[in-house]
């Protein structure tokens, strides 16, 4: 095969406990070396992360603005190839991840600018983070959605993840680039701009990328709150949605709310539908936590009992904040929110 130049970015910021293991995994990729440059773009980082980076033969970019849209940007503009593939610093690339990606790149339509691949779990992560990681790979913690949900099939997706994901630089040019307003999701509204221009993104199962799972409760319920409003302004951006399942976790707790304040008049039938909608929600909820507790082969697994419940409130929560707010999108956030 061919072997076109890529240019690798990866946005970090405060990242010392990682990042190490990133980019040796970079720089060990089944690629040749002088066909690929790494470029690290760091937001002002505060720890070692920069002596670190400093010790290896990549290119150190300082992002003032320390938000991981910023970062990405400032990676593109110094990128020497046409083609950019993205991870974060918190990552481990497979050995074979590059050379897939440029594979199934040379072997597809032009059409097709985009290419990326699963976004797997480390099994040495903390219990609360891997969890986390399995619960939304299924379908009440994904949507059916390629961000979270790693099929084992290749096939074509609305989107795709920057931790994974490599773009012809022409595609992301031709929208302007990542969108730095964004608190979080750039790379979903990235995706969406470029998929309205006619263009395609083609999920590859073989194109792994292992991804430290991270946080607490506490920090979980505020990054899905996060994600409900960065919905929520790609909505008032685009004046359409751009996931189908958007606005459910929002119109389950709005019609939650309407049939507990109508059974005060009406109490036998709006309390029996909102008991009966209840009953079948954690159903589904109690069969998803069994599935994460077998792919698992954990007991732990059944935290997901109540993961997918909090995922879903605070989403929604968020999603209708931002309705009745101003918008977040023009806060600062660092990589390491992401």
């Amino acid at each position: 095969m061919k072997y076109p130049f890529v240019s690798v970015v990866v946005g970090i910021r405060n990242e010392e406990k990682f990042i190490e293991e990133c980019i040796e995994s970079l720089l060990n990729l089944d690629y040749p070396r002088d066909s690929y440059e790494i470029i690290i773009v760091d937001g002002m980082s505060t720890d070692k992360t920069r002596d670190i980076v400093q010790k290896y033969p990549v290119k150190l970019l300082l992002n003032e603005k320390k938000n991981v849209a910023a970062a990405r940007n400032l990676g593109v503009e110094n990128a020497r190839g046409e083609l950019v593939a993205f991870t974060d610093g918190d990552c481990k690339a497979d050995t074979q991840w590059l050379k897939t990606l440029v594979h199934e790149m040379q072997a597809s339509p032009d059409d097709v600018v985009c290419f990326g691949g699963p976004n797997l779990i480390f099994d040495t992560d903390p219990v609360f983070g891997r969890v986390v990681g399995y619960a939304q790979e299924s379908f009440l913690g994904s949507g059916g959605s390629a961000q979270s949900k790693n099929s084992t099939k290749k096939h074509y997706v609305s989107s795709l993840p920057n931790c994974n994901a490599m773009y012809k630089k022409a595609a992301i040019k031709e929208v302007g680039g990542f969108d730095e307003r964004f608190v979080v999701g750039q790379d979903g509204d990235l995706n969406y701009r470029i998929s309205k221009k006619g263009n395609k993104f083609l999920y590859i199962p073989n194109a792994k990328v292992l991804h430290h799972r991270r946080g607490t409760f506490k920090s979980f319920s505020v990054r899905m709150f996060k994600y409900g409003v960065w919905m929520a302004e790609l909505f008032k951006k685009h004046g359409e949605f751009v996931r189908w399942y958007a606005f459910l976790p929002s119109i389950a707790i709005l019609f939650a709310v309407i049939l507990l304040i109508t059974s005060i008049k009406f109490f036998i039938p709006s309390l029996l539908l909102l008991l009966a909608l209840m009953t079948v929600y954690f159903i589904l909820v109690f069969i998803t936590s069994i599935q994460v507790t077998y792919k698992m082969k954990s007991k732990y697994g059944l935290f997901t009992l109540f993961i997918i419940p909090v995922q879903h409130v605070a989403y929604g929560l968020g999603f209708l904040y931002s309705f009745t707010n101003s918008p977040l999108i023009s806060k600062e956030s660092s990589c390491s929110d992401i």
